[in-house]
């Protein structure tokens, strides 16, 4: 299981370790909900074969909702894995970089989330307007609505933003960055 490396040091000021108090919180409900629909899906996918093939009776719709929670579950676990460290990064070149490098690929790294985060939240929130106005439903049985699906890609944005947030304050303040060298403020 990942650590979470982004602990709350006594060297932090206050402002730093209450903002990274609240954004661990929000990361750890969006990874359990995350969790609670990868099991969802575990068994709706298991049920759904076994009475398929066994019992010759299909469950109708496990398909669409599995489909469903596949964004919710990316948009809610990302920003706990980049907080975690747990990301697929180049850390064989970052451990190349002296301390002060490695701080600012950091702070590159951040400002790169931010504008992602950024694409997520404002196109994400363009999606759902459109297709909360024009009633786009999910083919299939079960006929969602579109939009409660694509509210996942904001919500996503704003989770990510706050945890690039944090790493940039982090990087500025001198604190540990996850998987850095220890070192100074830049």
């Amino acid at each position: 299981m990942l650590q979470d490396q982004t602990s709350v040091g006594h060297d932090d000021g206050a402002l730093l370790r209450a903002y990274t108090s609240v954004v661990g919180l929000l990361c750890k409900i969006g990874m359990a909900i995350a969790s609670a629909l990868i099991l969802l899906d575990l068994l709706l996918i298991g049920g759904a074969v076994l009475l398929r093939y066994v019992f010759s009776s299909p469950v109708i719709g496990s398909d669409e909702v599995v489909a469903f929670t596949l964004t919710a579950i990316v948009m809610l676990a990302a920003p706990d894995v980049l907080r975690r460290n747990g990301h697929i990064g180049v850390d064989v070149l970052v451990a190349l970089l002296s301390a002060r490098a490695a701080r600012w690929a950091a702070v590159w790294s951040s400002i790169s989330v931010l504008l992602v985060a950024a694409l997520l939240m404002i196109n994400g929130w363009k999606a759902v307007t459109l297709s909360r106005m024009i009633g786009s439903l999910t083919e299939g049985h079960l006929e969602l609505p579109v939009w409660t699906l694509q509210l996942f890609l904001p919500l996503g944005g704003v989770l990510l933003a706050l945890v690039a947030t944090e790493m940039l304050w982090r990087s500025f303040a001198g604190s540990p960055v996850p998987g850095e060298p220890q070192g100074g403020a830049l």
